[in-house]
């Protein structure tokens, strides 16, 4: 599964609704610049009007000198006499307006006596290049933000969709287990019933170490996805159930040849039976599981503890805290879903046992402690 596939529209919604956003109040932004320079520009022109409205109160005229660093178009209205002329203005033109991106400003000046009119207009540059800036500079500063959200964006995309793929991916080893730990013992089943009138006594068994197999699976399962346990409590012989289920797991015995050794006190408890019977039930199949071809499991039942132990590979010191975390395997080669021991920890937390777990390189053990 490609994980870009899922990520992709998701960013691209990002990209398109954060352009979006960013080009409105780039827009506004803009705007609202823009009045400030043409009001700045304003301003600028009103203080060029007052000096050159003084100018002709003092000296009683105006002359080309007076706009040498300037555009202008100015004309004596008392003489006609045009004093400078760097542009025409068109007639019917409003005072203030602007002209391919330059602002030009008309007013008319006079002395204190009236001897001298004048029309003036003003043209002002440069007010292209000023929004020119402008643009840009939203432009970069724009593009920076959605850069940066973009990042963002992708981060929380990325952490979001984590927990997701980790789901994904277990679901997928999850399914992939169920096939196989299903299909093992219906194989097994077909090709017993196949054969089973070569060698009657032998396929039975399988058949029957099959069914129950798929009877824990289901079991298991069951428990976990319905919480379906019978919570009656009635009291129970523990020397005699750890009896039989040994003798239930008989058959899985001998397929690899494991000896088991039985020590058991008389003792009783009383408890749920269905509870304690699947502590047992999955602690002697983890067993049998991880014993070693011709290994030994060792059944000991003291006075208020259970210790259940096996010969073969040990459980790795750093994976000892996790081995009752719900679904959690450390062991590809055995199959399983890593539901049996969460299911032991919790019926043990639910009768009030304490189960612990030693582990080394050639042996494992369990010891479950009842309550007293």
């Amino acid at each position: 599964m490609s994980k870009n596939r899922h990520i992709l529209p998701i960013f691209l919604l990002y990209f398109l609704t954060s352009t979006a956003f960013l080009a409105f109040f780039g827009y506004v932004f803009y705007e609202r610049e823009k009045h400030f320079i043409i009001d700045k520009d304003s301003f600028d022109m009103r203080e060029l009007r007052r000096d050159l409205h003084m100018k002709l109160q003092f000296s009683g005229e105006l002359t080309r000198e007076d706009f040498s660093e300037i555009l202008a178009f100015v004309v004596n209205l008392k003489t006609q006499e045009i004093v400078k002329e760097d542009f025409r203005v068109k007639p019917g033109t409003p005072r203030r307006y602007i002209e391919a991106n330059e602002a030009i400003s008309q007013f008319v000046l006079h002395d204190r006596m009236r001897k001298n009119e004048y029309f003036v207009a003003i043209k002002t540059t440069g007010l292209g290049e000023k929004l020119l800036a402008l643009k840009m500079q939203i432009l970069f500063v724009s593009l920076g933000i959605l850069a940066a959200i973009l990042l963002i964006a992708y981060l929380i995309i990325r952490l979001s969709l984590r927990p997701l793929y980790e789901k994904i991916e277990f679901l997928d080893g999850f399914l992939r287990d169920t096939t196989h730990e299903i299909n093992t013992p219906l194989s097994v089943i077909l090709m017993s019933i196949e054969l089973f009138k070569n060698n009657p006594e032998k396929y039975l068994a399988n058949i029957k170490t099959a069914a129950m197999t798929l009877s824990n699976l289901y079991e298991d399962l069951a428990m976990i996805k319905f919480n379906k346990t019978d919570e009656s409590v009635q009291e129970v012989n523990l020397a005699d159930m750890l009896k039989e289920r040994a003798e239930y797991f008989g058959t899985s015995l001998n397929a690899k040849g494991i000896s088991l050794s039985l020590n058991t006190d008389e003792f009783t408890l009383t408890t749920s039976k269905f509870k304690i019977r699947k502590i047992i039930d999955n602690l002697l199949s983890n067993a049998v599981k991880y014993c070693n071809e011709g290994g030994r499991i060792e059944l000991n039942l003291s006075q208020n503890s259970l210790n259940i132990s096996n010969t073969g590979e040990g459980i790795a010191k750093q994976n000892l805290p996790h081995i009752f975390e719900l679904y959690t395997r450390f062991d590809k080669r055995n199959g399983g879903f890593g539901v049996g021991l969460n299911l032991v920890k919790k019926f043990c937390d639910e009768l009030g046992f304490k189960i612990n777990c030693t582990s080394d390189k050639d042996k494992t053990q369990f010891i479950v402690k009842f309550k007293a």
